[in-house]
């Protein structure tokens, strides 16, 4: 087990062992990225708040040197210091950090009802306090961190002394208040909460001689008077309200007309914390506080109504006057919705107003709603709402009153309510619930209970409607109802109860630009998408879609999982597809969907543009007039871009070759070329450009089956299956001599060197990367030309001609650099590097390595970053320095592996075996082995 301790010195321990995680500016780096746990923090800002503006000369250096040693020492912890694009993330259980723990306790004791569970947890977080918080180290940054948690210490120790003085423990708490107060003389809360225990304990003289005390001191240092929470509990003081005394006893109980609560009510802890944690912390409130108002929201099916009434029955006797419940009809079939002069009918004869007392105009009719609520305890359950106007009428205006509002329209604009969002059920909650529902022996079934759950989307309403099917069915095994799902001779029905029906009153209730949005959508191929993708799809503006689109997410048919990122549930997915075929023309579904592919083929190819400016392009004309590419503003946002995007082109490619859109899949696959490369995703790449392969053949193109010959043997060269790799670029090279096309040709033979390279033929390799070069110097592309050139150094390199191979790669060095080629510049680097560390200059080697490294990780070139550290580690090695070369193999075969390179991973794990090897010899049998 492994602790991290913030909330004092910096300090972790492993199984009661303190691990030594170095000197303070190494636990400053530790420190900033504990504090950010499973967070990205850029290396930029890492080094401001380490260092600040006194950095050294070489701070990226030093950074690596400490995030190094300290990946080696909490290298048998269950945590990892990862690099991802630009930024470090240090991925631990926020469980195992005293500061996050902290935290986390105080907010669960914030959202207790109960005030002894409540005050459990505040001393059980206040108890991981060892001292002043990140102790002994000293940067501004940490200094300011230092301040905020020292005031949520503060504000934990008063939570608790609300708590206690709730419990009418003021004379237990009056010494540490006192001692407090001395210490924080201007903390108004603390005052007040002072100010209460001397009253409370009889003296009330005390009490008001504080106040003048505090009015002294806020004057005299800081020039102002006591806030208005102070001075009114001043003057409840001076004129000794009986409202200042401990509350009564809740009265007994007249009317409850709540539904019952369901018996098999499973999961929904936190949600019900959330919403007990807005209620008054005590049974009566006091004069002034506001009437309580939650509104929850969710999807068809999510659950609404059976959480609001769970926790209605459970606070119910805070509410003795009344439990009332009234059904708006907002979705329900048959049914207008319920306007609001009919529901306050209802809620008044509720409260035993006779019918000719009932005003008929809206407005005198809710005034004596409120009338009649004033100076009660009543809980009121609005269930299946319209909207924010349906709702504002029928809302309680003095304290006292607490109103549960079930609504599928997020209720943004219901003033003073406290919303929560409900979403489906986790996994092991969904399981519960379905056991819980049939209960049999059949729910030993444990795999095929998982597979259910999954095909009903974790939706209680699906959920419940699957169990009750079996419980009705006692012959079928899960997994039968499983099959009868999977190929749709059973649907979710059951009774009145249906899924589909439940997402079609939700369907029915949208304008047509949103219904015909919302079935456009169900066509959508990957994951998730963004506006732009929705406009093409639409083809409508991307600025009106996205209004659309958040609309949508306002009443539950879309999920927001990120900023500006939608998908659906999986059920309602399925539903909008199923609309889109009975709605809308095959034409039109033709259309929608190629002007999508059009709009990610369009946005690829300028990203790849940006990322990759030197490669040479292809023409792919313009998008149609209702299509809009995203504008992507440089490298950086286009690198992030195909992050968030990959699935979905994937998705766009796989939908092209099913429509037989052949120049869109060969273009989809040209557009991820880098991408895939620089990401080592080879098993991905070879598929998109087999698929790109067959499509060629069948347009027939010579320029097109050139280019897809060469790239498709590039990619099963990079998968080393060198013979498919050779059969492609002998191919390409065929047809580009029978064309007469010199940059074919060039291209050709420069991925041949790389094949004949990977397999161990550097003389023919050579010959290949020469021809290459002088091609590519004869029709005057000098980049292609210095990359051509840096594969001859390479390849001389190999065959130990180095005083030559430094003078290619230094020329092209120079090439790359004239014509601003960084990711060129990397990879010549990389192999002066090599050339370096063969010819004993291993420090020189270090360097170009390290540089090079800094190239691949901005630049997110994964695959190359791999081979880097694989060759850095030889160069660590011959320097005997262990353990950064056992570092740098570590991460090689970290990635290695992620990217399927097994070879090269198990060659990594030799390397391990034997520095490890040469450090104990002779070995001995019982000592664990480094493990990748």
């Amino acid at each position: 087990m492994v602790e991290f301790r913030l909330l004092g010195q910096v300090v972790v321990e492993r199984d009661g062992h303190q691990v030594d995680v170095g000197p303070a500016r190494q636990q400053c780096v530790l420190a900033v990225l504990l504090v950010e746990a499973n967070t990205a923090v850029p290396a930029e800002v890492l080094i401001d708040r380490v260092w600040e503006d006194r950095p050294p000369l070489r701070v990226r250096s030093s950074l690596h040197s400490y995030l190094t040693r300290l990946r080696r020492a909490l290298a048998a912890a269950p945590v990892s210091i990862t690099w991802r694009s630009g930024s470090y993330v240090l991925t631990v259980d926020e469980q195992a950090v005293d500061l996050h723990r902290f935290r986390r306790l105080i907010g669960q004791a914030r959202t207790a009802v109960d005030d002894e569970q409540a005050m459990a947890l505040i001393r059980q977080a206040l108890e991981l306090w060892r001292g002043e918080a990140f102790a002994g180290l000293d940067t501004p940054w940490l200094h300011t961190v230092r301040a905020v948690v020292e005031q949520e210490r503060l504000g934990a120790m008063l939570d608790l002394t609300d708590r206690r003085l709730r419990l009418g423990q003021h004379a237990a708490v009056l010494p540490a208040l006192r001692a407090q107060a001395e210490q924080h003389p201007v903390n108004e809360r603390l005052v007040g909460q002072f100010m209460l225990a001397l009253y409370r304990d009889g003296r009330q003289a005390d009490a008001l001689q504080v106040f003048r005390d505090t009015r002294h001191t806020l004057a005299s240092e800081l020039g102002i008077e006591p806030g208005p929470d102070l001075r009114r509990l001043h003057e409840r003081i001076l004129r000794a309200d009986p409202d200042l005394a401990a509350p009564t006893m809740p009265r007994p109980i007249r009317r409850n007309d709540l539904p019952g609560d369901v018996a098999d009510f499973t999961g929904r802890r936190a949600e019900l914390d959330r919403l007990r944690s807005m209620l008054p912390r005590d049974a009566d409130t006091g004069p002034g506080t506001a009437a309580v108002i939650a509104a929850i929201d969710g999807m068809a099916g999510v659950g609404k109504t059976t959480l609001a009434i769970h926790l209605a029955h459970h606070v119910a006797r805070r509410y003795p006057d009344a439990q009332l419940y009234i059904d708006l009809r907002a979705h329900t079939a048959g049914h207008e919705p319920v306007e609001p002069v009919a529901a306050l009918n209802t809620l008044l004869r509720a409260l035993d107003v006779s019918g000719e007392k009932i005003p008929e105009e809206l407005e005198t009719r809710a005034a004596l709603w409120r009338a009649e609520l004033a100076g009660r305890k009543v809980l009121i359950v609005l269930d299946n709402a319209a909207s924010a106007t349906q709702v504002r009428p029928l809302l309680p205006g003095t304290a006292g009153c607490l109103t549960l509002v079930t609504s599928r329209r997020r209720l943004v604009d219901l003033e003073t309510a406290h919303t929560l969002s409900l979403d489906v059920l986790p996994r092991a909650d969904a399981v519960n619930l379905v056991r819980g529902v049939f209960g049999d022996d059949r729910a030993a079934d444990t795999d095929a209970v998982q597979v259910l759950v999954e095909l009903c989307g974790y939706l209680p309403l699906a959920l419940r409607i699957a169990a009750a099917r079996l419980r009705t069915r006692p012959t079928w095994t899960v997994a039968d109802l499983v099959t009868r799902l999977r190929d749709g001779r059973t649907r979710l029905t059951a009774g009145d109860r249906s899924v589909a029906a439940a997402f079609g009153l939700s369907y029915q209730q949208l304008s047509a630009p949103r219904q015909r949005l919302f079935r456009r959508l169900g066509l959508v191929p990957g994951p998730d998408f963004d506006r732009y993708a929705a406009s093409a799809l639409n083809q409508t503006d991307p600025v009106a879609t996205g209004e659309l689109l958040e609309e949508l997410v306002d009443v539950h048919l879309l999920q927001q999982p990120a900023p500006g990122r939608y998908r659906f549930h999986d059920l309602l997915r399925h539903h909008a597809a199923d609309l889109a075929a009975h709605t809308d023309t095959p034409a039109d579904e033709q259309t929608a969907l190629a002007n999508l592919v059009d709009h990610y083929l369009h946005t690829a190819y300028a990203a790849d543009r940006l990322i990759r400016p030197h490669r040479t392009p292809i023409e792919i004309g313009q998008p149609p007039f209702d299509c809009h590419p995203q504008p992507l503003p440089d490298a950086a946002a286009a690198w992030a871009w195909f992050t968030a995007e990959y699935p979905n082109l994937l998705a766009s490619q796989q939908l092209a070759v099913e429509r037989k859109w052949h120049d869109a899949v060969w273009q989809l696959a040209w557009v991820l070329h880098t991408f895939h490369h620089r990401q080592g995703h080879i098993h991905d790449h070879v598929v998109a450009w087999r698929a790109a392969m067959a499509a060629a053949d069948r347009l027939s193109e010579p320029a097109v089956l050139i280019m897809t010959h060469r790239l498709l043997g590039n990619a099963h060269s990079l998968a080393a299956r060198h013979d498919e790799a050779i059969q492609h670029l002998a191919r390409s090279l065929r047809l580009a001599e029978d064309a007469g096309d010199i940059h074919g040709q060039a291209h050709a033979h420069g991925a041949l060197s790389q094949v004949w390279g990977g397999q161990g033929d550097h003389l023919r390799a050579l010959e290949s990367a020469t021809h290459a070069m002088r091609l590519f110097r004869a029709i005057d592309l000098p980049v292609w030309e210095a990359e051509a050139q840096s594969a001859v150094g390479w390849h001389r390199a190999q065959l130990g001609h180095y005083a030559q191979a430094r003078i290619d790669c230094e020329h092209a060095l120079v090439l790359r650099r004239r014509h601003h080629d960084r990711s060129g510049e990397a990879l010549t680097m990389d192999n002066l590097g090599y050339i370096a560390h063969h010819t004993g200059q291993h420090t020189d080697a270090l360097d170009y390595y390290q540089q090079a490294l800094l190239v691949y990780r901005e630049s997110g070139n994964t695959y190359e970053e791999a081979s880097a550290l694989d060759r850095l580690g030889h160069t660590h090695l011959a320097l005997n320095q262990h353990e950064q070369a056992t570092q740098a193999w570590r991460q090689a075969a970290e990635l290695f592996h992620a990217q399927g390179r097994t070879t090269d991973a198990d060659r990594i794990q030799r390397q391990l075996t034997e520095i490890w090897q040469s450090r104990h010899h002779p070995p001995n049998p019982h000592e664990r082995k480094p493990r990748v």
